[in-house]
């Protein structure tokens, strides 16, 4: 039994905003490594930022909508991953989002990013370009909003690129959101690591429950079918099913992507949100990149294919602050 002080819960002009205070994650979270990282954020723009200057940063003194992209880019360089970055920037571009959430994000992907037109837009990147280069690959946070403080706490007993990547923004009215995401244990096979996967589907549910307003999103790698129910407790949400239930939401599905014609056949909502929300409400979800390329095709199995920008479909979820 281990014991974990964040500095992560005192209470702020009254109440909602998130300071680094302490607080102990216990038995519920025996998933998660006993070793937290709450480095300094990285300005994306590389240069020193002024306590001045980032108090200028967020995008206005109360963000009443916000929006979040989660998208796994696939780590697969030897796809068209020039052209696939190019068109997730498209999509980046177009919807706008405030925080992103990406996984499976490599070192020779990070580069595309930083030099993609957008990059400058998100002035919080929780990852370095000297951290993204002692990677494979990764999880990663970008935010337009000012972000008090980035937390990474790695998932027991699994690589380093697993486990929970978390932030608080401030948006105004004395409240805080915290946005979290993760890449949940792979099944390779499709069968395997179903109990690995949930026990850290609970650890991170788990520390996330501590606070009031949270959105958690990214590859969870579920199935129903093997893991069960995604263990949701008490007022949290998922974002799909509340707002969009009638419909699929497979983020993962061999028969609509094309470009995954020669893969095992799977028709999954492996990507999702999940929320607990007491001075936000969900407004909407929606699926992005559904789209091939145009023009961009790639050769596998002597097929030759059309390119997405990833194997995975992203989700972007809106949120609104109750005033």
């Amino acid at each position: 039994m281990f014991a974990l002080a964040l500095k992560f819960g005192a209470a702020v002009a009254g109440g909602a905003l998130l300071a680094l205070g302490a607080l102990s994650l216990g038995s519920q979270s025996q998933e998660l490594e006993p070793l937290v990282s709450t480095g300094e954020r990285y300005e994306s723009n590389s240069s020193p930022v002024t306590t001045r200057e980032r108090n200028n940063i967020c995008i206005s003194p109360t963000k009443i909508k916000i929006k979040i992209m989660s998208y796994n880019v696939w780590s697969r360089e030897d796809v068209e991953v020039e052209e696939r970055i190019k068109a997730l920037g498209r999509l980046v571009q177009e919807h706008s989002p405030d925080v992103i959430f990406f996984q499976e994000v490599t070192p020779r992907i990070y580069k595309l990013f930083l030099s993609s037109s957008w990059w400058h837009l998100y002035k919080h990147s929780s990852v370095s370009p000297e951290e993204a280069e002692k990677g494979k690959y990764f999880c990663m946070l970008l935010s337009k909003v000012r972000v008090k403080n980035f937390i990474s706490i790695p998932f027991k007993n699994s690589s380093n690129e697993k486990g929970l990547l978390l932030a608080a923004i401030e948006i105004g009215l004395q409240k805080t959101l915290i946005v979290a995401t993760s890449h949940l244990k792979s099944p390779n096979p499709p069968e395997m690591h179903s109990k690995k996967r949930v026990s850290q589907a609970k650890a991170a549910l788990g520390y996330l429950q501590l606070f009031p307003n949270v959105v958690f999103g990214g590859d969870m790698n579920w199935d129903e079918n093997i893991d069960g129910t995604f263990p949701l407790q008490g007022v949290w949400k998922d974002a799909w099913t509340e707002l969009r239930g009638g419909e699929d939401g497979w983020t993962f599905d061999t028969k609509s992507n094309p470009m995954l014609q020669c893969s095992y056949p799977l028709q999954k909502r492996l990507d999702r949100f999940v929320c607990k929300l007491e001075d936000c409400s969900m407004k909407n979800v929606e699926m992005i990149g559904k789209k091939p390329i145009p023009g961009m095709f790639h050769h596998n199995k002597g097929k030759v294919l059309p390119v997405l920008p990833s194997d995975h479909y992203g989700l972007i979820l809106t949120i609104s602050v109750n005033v």
